[in-house]
């Protein structure tokens, strides 16, 4: 293989794999909400019938692979929507959610999940296999939340040393450069003190096994990062928290872009840009919308663009810091 010819294998997958949808359903109890919000420092929804904020479903509805079932990386081996690829390295690049309307607690939600679309491109750390992931959550006989989300995936040997690269994708684009722009410098809404302990509890309430959250010499000396890698999903999570508190609800459209890891040790600051210059998506052109920028040490790690339905302030299954 040359850096001219992507791997054999990427392709084969490209080219003919169309795995079947997953379908998974569960009520939704309220413990996995009030935990969540212990872990973003605010107020869990009502235990009787509260709404889920946007991307809360995260931690509902979850796989539980057996031990023997996970591979050297921590993920499962295999499964419904990943790739056959042997030893492959994943990462999360980003994604988009529409509410419709929100789940509540105590409902009979199910999740249909499906691969959406698989590319090949090719990186500044090497080829890429690019999955775009879509997940539809419905109850009570209507859609309410669409999801859809953009797995990265290298060979092993494209990883090492890579851990820093900047991962953006949307069309095949991966020019982003993970530095924060002069109107991303604005006084921060939030911060994100993520340390190993809030790695541990994020992992543990996902279930997300994947060793870079937790293993630091399996990070560092096998998947090359400098360090523990914060999860994608509390960095947006974070940031539409941050969206709330500019447009007084939680936004009904959200689109977000990872681009740079991050890392315990420093925290990851949450601001503003102007939302009234042009853009570069879908979100980001409306009026009203909203762009926040989360950077940790100058770095940007994550892009989030906000929009809302109706008049802005209405409530919505808004949840508040604690005073």
């Amino acid at each position: 293989m040359t850096d001219g010819t992507p791997p054999a294998v990427f392709t084969e997958i490209a080219e003919h794999w169309r795995p079947e949808p997953a379908v998974a359903e569960e009520v939704l109890p309220p413990w996995p909400a009030a935990a969540l919000a212990a872990l973003l420092s605010v107020d869990p929804p009502a235990e009787d019938g509260g709404a889920l904020p946007p991307l809360w479903h995260e931690v509902y509805l979850r796989d539980r692979p057996r031990i023997a079932d996970l591979g050297e990386d921590g993920h499962p081996s295999g499964g419904p929507l990943l790739p056959p690829i042997p030893r492959r390295r994943r990462m999360f690049g980003g994604g988009r959610i529409i509410v419709h309307a929100p789940l509540h607690i105590g409902e009979r939600v199910r999740r249909t999940s499906a691969v959406r679309s698989v590319r090949v491109r090719h990186g500044s750390s090497g080829w890429l296999l690019l999955v775009t992931e879509r997940h539809v959550f419905e109850a009570g006989g209507r859609l309410r939340v669409e999801d859809e989300r953009d797995i990265v995936y290298r060979m092993p040997g494209d990883v090492r040393g890579a851990g820093a690269a900047v991962v953006r994708v949307r069309a095949g684009d991966e020019s982003a450069t993970g530095t924060a722009s002069a109107a991303e410098a604005s006084a921060p809404i939030l911060r994100l003190d993520a340390d190993e302990r809030l790695l541990m509890l994020v992992s543990a309430l996902t279930y997300n096994p994947h060793r870079i959250h937790y293993d630091r010499d399996y990070a560092t000396r096998v998947e090359g990062h400098p360090g523990l890698v914060v999860h994608g999903p509390l960095l947006a999570l974070e940031g539409i928290e941050a969206a709330r508190r500019i447009g007084g609800r939680y936004p009904d459209r959200v689109d977000y872009r990872l681009t740079a890891a991050a890392h315990p040790g420093a925290p990851v600051d949450f601001a503003a840009a102007p939302a009234d210059g042009p853009g570069d998506g879908p979100i980001r052109t409306e009026p009203g919308s909203v762009r926040i920028g989360g950077r940790q040490g100058g770095r940007l790690c994550i892009r989030v663009d906000a929009a809302w339905d109706g008049a802005a302030g209405a409530s919505a299954g808004a949840v508040s810091p604690p005073e």
